[in-house]
C-alpha cells in the first residue's frame, strides 16, 4: 500500500485503530471488574477480622449536675438594698438617705479609712485601807475589756490574795498606812508597785474608728474581736497593732472567704 493510498484513507486507518483498543478494553474489562472485588473481599475480610472494643460505661456526670442544679429554685432577693432581679448591681443608702449605684470595682474592704486609732490602758491604783487594816483597796481599770461593766473594778484584798484580775503579792511600810503595794497582774505574771500617790499604767490594747467610704458609714470605738458588716459581708478585727512611732495597722478578716485586709495608719503628730 502506497503512501498516497494511506493519506487518501488515513482516518479509516485511524478509526480502525481506535475501534481496536476498545475491541481489547471491552475484553478487559471483565478482568479488572473480578480483580477489583477480589481487593474488596479481602479488605472486608481482615477489618470484620479485629475484636470490637467493648463499650465503656458513659460519663453522664454532668448531665446530672445540670439536672441536681434544677432542683434547687431561685428565690430572688427583694427585701433589703439590693435587687438581684431586675438589677446586676448593688445600691447602697448614704449617709444622707439617697440610694448611690455601687459596683464591683467599687466595693470591699480596701475602701475601708482609718479614721483614729486611740489607746486602751491598764491602770492598777492604790485607793485605800479596810477599818480592820488588813485588806487593801485596788481598783483595777481594764479598757480593752468587751463587757464596760467589767472595765472598772474595785475590790478590797488581803496579802497574797488573788482575785479575777490580780495578786497582792507584797505590803511594805506600816499596816495602817502602807507606803507601797506590790500587785502581781495575773494575765501577764508581770509585778508592779503602786503607792497612795502613784499608780500604774501601761497600754494594754487600742480601739479603732473605721469609715467605709461607698456607703459613708462610720464605726466608732471598735476593738479588737468586734465585727462590721458592709458590702453584703462580714468583717471581723483581728488585730490593731502598733507597728512604729504613731503607725499602725488594723487587720479584717472576712467571714465568707476568710481573707485578711490590713489597713495602715499614721496618727497625726
Amino acid at each position: 500500500m502506497s503512501f498516497a493510498v494511506i493519506k487518501k484513507h488515513y482516518e479509516k486507518v485511524l478509526l480502525a485503530f481506535v475501534l481496536l483498543g476498545l475491541v481489547v478494553a471491552v475484553a478487559m474489562l471483565p478482568v479488572m471488574i473480578a480483580n477489583e472485588q477480589e481487593q474488596i473481599e479481602h479488605r472486608r475480610g481482615e477489618i470484620t477480622r479485629i475484636p470490637p472494643k467493648p463499650l465503656t460505661n458513659l460519663d453522664l456526670s454532668v448531665g446530672l449536675a445540670a439536672i441536681e442544679r434544677t432542683k434547687v429554685p431561685l428565690v430572688p432577693v427583694l427585701s433589703d438594698e439590693r435587687n438581684n432581679l431586675f438589677s446586676p448591681v448593688k445600691w447602697n443608702r448614704t449617709a444622707d438617705g439617697r440610694w448611690q449605684k455601687v459596683t464591683r470595682l467599687a466595693e470591699g474592704p480596701e475602701l475601708v479609712e482609718v479614721l483614729k486609732v486611740t489607746p486602751l490602758y491598764l491602770t492598777v491604783t492604790f485607793e485605800g485601807v479596810s477599818q480592820a487594816m488588813t485588806n487593801y483597796l485596788v481598783k483595777v481599770v481594764k479598757e480593752t475589756e468587751e463587757s464596760p461593766s467589767k472595765r472598772s473594778v474595785s475590790r478590797y484584798v488581803g496579802l497574797g490574795e488573788k482575785t479575777e484580775l490580780i495578786t497582792l503579792r507584797e505590803v511594805k511600810g506600816p499596816a495602817d498606812k502602807p507606803t507601797e503595794l506590790v500587785v502581781e497582774i495575773n494575765e501577764t505574771g508581770e509585778r508592779v508597785t503602786i503607792t497612795p500617790e502613784r499608780g500604774f499604767r501601761r497600754v494594754d490594747g487600742y480601739a479603732v474608728d473605721l469609715r467605709y467610704g461607698p456607703s459613708g458609714r462610720v464605726w466608732a470605738n471598735r476593738r479588737k474581736g468586734n465585727t462590721i458588716a458592709f458590702g453584703g459581708d462580714e468583717f471581723t478585727i483581728t488585730g490593731i497593732n502598733a507597728i512604729a512611732t504613731n503607725e499602725f495597722e488594723v487587720v479584717l478578716s472576712s467571714r465568707s472567704t476568710g481573707k485578711k485586709t490590713s489597713k495602715r495608719y499614721k496618727a497625726p503628730e
